[in-house]
């Protein structure tokens, strides 16, 4: 078996995202992995989540910012400057007012991505299971994949597929090894090119040798599918998009069912602290946890995140889902509850993948496939357990039909408005509206209104300044 050694202090945290005096730096509190449960319990630590429910980990949270589901007007500066910072599109979304003062997505998606290395490049010499060495190492595949993913979709620009061989993505790193040399940026296109190789394999490794976990907090054959499918959306490959859409619907097709509530239960009874979670562990329609509840910090403490009239005018007469999301802070207007299921648990997972994105995800591929009865069938699929049963006569009154949604156009955009609806507050409003075209975004706040343009530079990330400053081989990205 190869030598393993694990750095895990800070420094080690920066290895693999190019920190040349990280490199400097001997390895602290070392171990060598060599049984599967030593592998298994190494990936566990790798994924970008919280060890328990006191530990942030920063991840992309900013970007519900930068979204036009927010309205900042209430914000009190005083008690909280960040928000304000990727509210009005500066050239960089860090400031030193952030949480912990830098952006933080980056060092632990790195981490994530050392860590699987370290399990693919040597757990079949692992001594243990032939099937759950397999399982494990196509679990850190998809953890890479997944890593690689978000970092490309946060610091590169939305894949195209007459330019991704051009423009610049993030660094490749495949191996666990430290060397001495300054990483650089591959293309988008070889990024995306090893996501899907690990999916492909990673899937193929996890469901032939299928270890029926259960734990929400590890990606397991379903999470994985869904996740193919999501990827398979951004680069537009539409019947793939169905056919990792239909695994995952195959495997576990639950729905969180709200639609035995009343409105009027809903507008007088519902607010914080009230029903169950949308991502309580013990919905069956949860399939993956992660990340950590920094947006605590920014949304309920300092109160400067509320929704947006655009937002809450897209809510259809009926709909439980803008009263079981949201609820009423005194003049703040409407703020988050999908991000509050524990006050004073900062570590609580936030993030997550959830059976309704994949029926979302297959309508938009039926959409753009023009296959609008199958598009609009999921979308009332979803519907029917969102809306108040009892709200109107007829009991098909929530249900799109393909006469009024008589044109490609008109599907696609009713599909994505569903999502907006059903996914916000969840980060992938501002993902989708890169994938969209990067639509001009306009906010105000203290009657001035800042513009992100169509197609605007800044919807692609700067690169964190502690990379840019540690590696001087670092391409930054044009502003």
């Amino acid at each position: 078996m190869k030598s393993i050694y694990i750095k895990l202090s800070f420094l080690l945290l920066l290895v693999v995202s190019s920190c040349d005096k990280a490199l400097e730096e001997e390895p602290q509190n070392k171990l060598k992995p060599q049984t599967i449960s030593d592998y298994v319990e190494l990936l566990n630590y790798g994924y970008p989540t919280t060890k328990d429910y006191g530990t942030i980990v920063a991840l992309d949270y900013y970007v519900e910012m930068m979204t036009d589901d927010q309205d900042i007007r209430y914000l009190n500066v005083d008690r909280g400057e960040y928000p304000l910072h990727p509210y009005t599109f500066e050239d960089t979304h860090e400031h030193s007012s952030m949480f912990n003062g830098y952006d933080q997505a980056w060092k632990n998606l790195y981490k994530a991505i050392y860590y699987a290395n370290v399990v693919v490049e040597n757990i079949d010499e692992a001594d243990g299971n032939a099937a759950a060495i397999a399982y494990t190492k196509g679990e850190a595949m998809v953890l890479r994949a997944f890593s690689y993913f978000k970092l490309v979709n946060l610091y590169a620009a939305p894949y195209n597929e007459n330019t991704a061989s051009s423009d610049l993505g993030v660094p490749l790193k495949l191996d666990p090894t430290v060397q001495s040399e300054s990483y650089t940026r591959q293309s988008v296109q070889e990024i995306y090119d090893q996501i899907n190789a690990d999916l492909e394999m990673g899937i193929k490794l996890m469901t032939e040798n299928d270890q029926r976990i259960t734990s929400k907090f590890k990606l397991t054959p379903i999470s994985a599918n869904l996740l193919a499918s999501r990827v398979a959306l951004y680069q537009k490959r539409y019947q793939d998009v169905i056919t990792y859409a239909d695994r995952t619907i195959g495997l576990n097709n639950s729905l969180f069912d709200i639609s035995n509530n009343t409105m009027e239960f809903a507008m007088t009874r519902w607010g914080y602290g009230q029903g169950i979670h949308y991502f309580n562990d013990v919905n069956d329609n949860v399939i993956f946890k992660y990340g950590s509840n920094e947006m605590y910090y920014y949304v309920h403490i300092p109160g400067a995140l509320a929704i947006s009239d655009d937002l809450i005018d897209l809510y259809e007469p009926g709909d439980l889902r803008l009263y079981y999301f949201t609820y009423i802070k005194g003049s703040l207007g409407r703020v988050y509850f999908k991000f509050r299921p524990h006050p004073n648990r900062l570590g609580e997972p936030i993030r997550g993948f959830r059976v309704e994105e994949a029926f979302l995800n297959r309508a938009e591929a039926y959409a753009f496939l023009d296959q609008p009865s199958k598009a609009l069938e999921d979308l009332n699929t979803i519907r029917k357990t969102k809306f108040d049963a009892s709200y109107n006569v007829n009991p098909d009154y929530y249900k799109y039909t393909t006469l009024t949604y008589d044109t490609k156009d008109k599907v696609i955009q009713v599909v994505r408005d569903e999502r907006r609806r059903e996914l916000f507050g969840e980060f992938h409003r501002w993902y989708d509206l890169r994938r969209y075209g990067m639509p001009e975004i306009n906010h105000v706040y203290d009657n001035q209104t800042y513009t992100l343009t169509e197609n605007d530079p800044r919807y692609i990330l700067q690169i964190p300044q502690i990379e840019l400053d540690y590696n001087p081989l670092m391409q930054r990205n044009q502003r």
